[in-house]
């Protein structure tokens, strides 16, 4: 069953901007997407499939790679690039298992960059939290279910995006005849 169609609409319904590519055109990609949101300093994180070719790419864009061990809540990077586990297609969530330092990747920057790869889209929250049990079997276990970019609303219901994380989450959706 293709499950692609259902996990970019909801995607897209909670705010996540999805982009289609190959693996191996996958840092290329990424990078102009970056680039054209304005993004100059880009952090990457540890579990990056194709990591070397990423920083590659990122040296010949003439762009800033951030060290993750520098991120914090007060010293962001623009963007963070990181690698999914699973997406569900129906919250168009994606699964990030991720270091304690590689979680900065994610918490840490303006604008989210996530691969993911489109065989592993998985129908429902039910398979997503079968990946988490284990993912919790074997602490320490950093796991966020990640549906759009961070948002926040005061006792007002005032709705702010990108208060206590990334402001845009971009899914790059890799293979699956992209």
């Amino acid at each position: 069953m293709n499950l692609r169609p259902a996990f970019e609409a909801q995607a897209t319904r909670v705010g996540a901007d999805v982009h289609r590519c190959s693996l191996g055109t996958a840092p290329a990609e990424g990078l102009r997407l970056l680039s054209g949101v304005g993004c100059g300093s880009i952090a990457l994180a540890g579990s990056l499939p194709r990591r070397d070719t990423w920083r590659e790419a990122l040296a010949a864009a003439g762009l800033a790679e951030i060290p993750t061990s520098t991120l914090w809540p007060t010293r962001r990077a623009d963007a963070g690039v990181s690698f999914a586990r699973l997406g569900v297609a129906e919250t168009g969530s994606v699964l990030v298992h991720s270091s304690s330092e590689d979680r900065r990747v994610e918490l840490c920057v303006d604008v989210h960059l996530v691969l993911l790869d489109a065989a592993a889209i998985v129908p429902t929250l039910d398979q997503a939290f079968v990946a988490l049990r284990q993912i919790s079997a074997r602490p320490p276990a950093f796991a966020s279910l990640v549906s759009g970019p961070s948002r926040s609303a005061d006792i007002e219901r005032t709705l702010t995006i990108g208060v206590h994380g990334p402001r845009e989450l971009h899914i790059l959706l890799v293979g699956g005849d992209a």
